[in-house]
């Protein structure tokens, strides 16, 4: 009896996990068809673009039953800025890649920007708190997304990326809308408020923000990895095909369909959070031709854009310079970039809040400073 009783102990946790839905995009297009909902749309259109950046404009509804599920400011913040690395290869995981994938890392380009502006032009966070008397959602049913059955309606789909943060019943984690999925007015992300955001205390393995980068890649029309097994269709030939979903944090090379090594660090499979660190420069050249054909609406919104008055760029905004190793930026919701003088990048960071740059890493000499928004340049020194 006691052999059983540890078993028994030593199994639950094993259980528990295997029942999490790390996604559920492909089941909510099985539920779309199957309730006559799906739109049928299918883009499978890439191009090989040249390496640009694109300024993303995001609205966050923040649906909460309680005080638990409405969110703080600062985790909406840490996951503006985890999506933001993962898509410019900022991401401080990199080292996981292997060397078999280094040549084909992907660097999306895409910078993601709370907006600004609400839809009657007034100043804006980019958050919108909606309290609700649901308790839970059911994923797949778009209830979330209708202010008629206890959710919020989208902003204009065209023009913003809506992300929902709710309470989802059961075990899913989040699920998308690919491009041409569903009608326009349920368009967007649904990702329940315990995976939203970085929170470094918790037990979970999906607590760094990554199943909003999974979740937006659907959007931005990338399949999973092993959407169709073995078979090897996923509409990237640099991803190797894989015959299921990989789970946890392997600690060596894995292989499937006949020996292929397994991408498991791609963000379209389903590793814990700590695993996940690149897309391919296939599955880059999708979401970018996505964002410039399906999506080129979001490319039109100045809703990121900050309206200024007078020289707000005095001294203390951005200090010290010359500076040793690190530089105060005192602005918010703005894109930093620093050039040597080659004109070549050495840093690029969006800035949700005032924060310091680490800028221990570049060698000492004259840059510029760029704040695209603003148009405003800067040289600084590093001595």
């Amino acid at each position: 009896m006691q052999k059983w009783l540890i078993f028994f102990i030593l199994i639950i946790p094993i259980i528990s996990l295997s029942q999490i839905d790390r996604c559920g995009t492909d089941e909510y297009r099985q539920y779309l068809k199957k309730n006559n909902l799906y739109e049928g749309v299918k883009f499978l259109n890439k191009s090989n673009n040249i390496r640009s950046n694109y300024t993303i404009p995001v609205v966050v509804h923040v649906l909460y039953n309680n005080e638990e599920q409405n969110i703080s400011n600062e985790k909406i913040w840490s996951q503006i800025d985890i999506l933001n690395q993962d898509y410019n290869l900022l991401n401080n995981n990199l080292s996981l890649v292997p060397d078999q994938f280094i040549e084909i890392l992907g660097d999306v380009g895409f910078d993601f920007c709370l907006v600004q502006y609400d839809l009657e032009g007034g100043v804006s966070n980019g958050i919108n708190r909606v309290y609700t008397e649901v308790e839970s959602f059911q994923g797949f049913n778009d209830d979330m997304k209708n202010s008629s059955s206890g959710g919020v309606d989208a902003w204009d789909t065209s023009q913003y990326l809506n992300l929902w943060v709710c309470n989802l019943s059961g075990n899913l984690l989040g699920f998308a809308t690919m491009p041409g999925d569903v009608e326009n007015i349920y368009d967007g992300v649904v990702i329940d408020y315990n995976y939203f955001g970085v929170n470094l205390t918790a037990t979970n393995p999906y607590n760094l923000g990554k199943t909003v980068t999974h979740e937006v890649g659907h959007y931005f029309n990338l399949e999973h990895v092993f959407y169709a097994g073995c078979s090897d269709w996923d509409n990237c030939d640099d991803t190797p095909s894989v015959s299921t979903a990989t789970y946890g944090c392997p600690e060596s090379l894995q292989e499937s369909c006949g020996g292929e090594v397994s991408m498991t660090m791609n963000y379209m499979d389903y590793t814990d959070d700590a695993c996940m660190c690149m897309f391919t420069t296939c599955q880059a050249e999708i979401m970018v031709s996505t964002l410039l054909n399906q999506r080129f609406g979001l490319l039109g919104n100045d809703a990121c854009s900050i309206g200024l008055d007078g020289d707000v760029f005095e001294l203390e905004k951005i200090y010290p310079n010359p500076f040793q190793s690190s530089l105060n930026i005192n602005i918010s919701n703005s894109h930093v970039l620093i050039f040597d003088l080659f004109g070549r990048i050495v840093m690029r960071q969006h800035v949700i809040s005032p924060t310091v740059l680490n800028l221990d890493k570049i060698n000492s000499g004259l840059y510029i400073l760029y704040i695209p928004e603003q148009g405003y340049y800067k040289e600084i020194l590093k001595i």
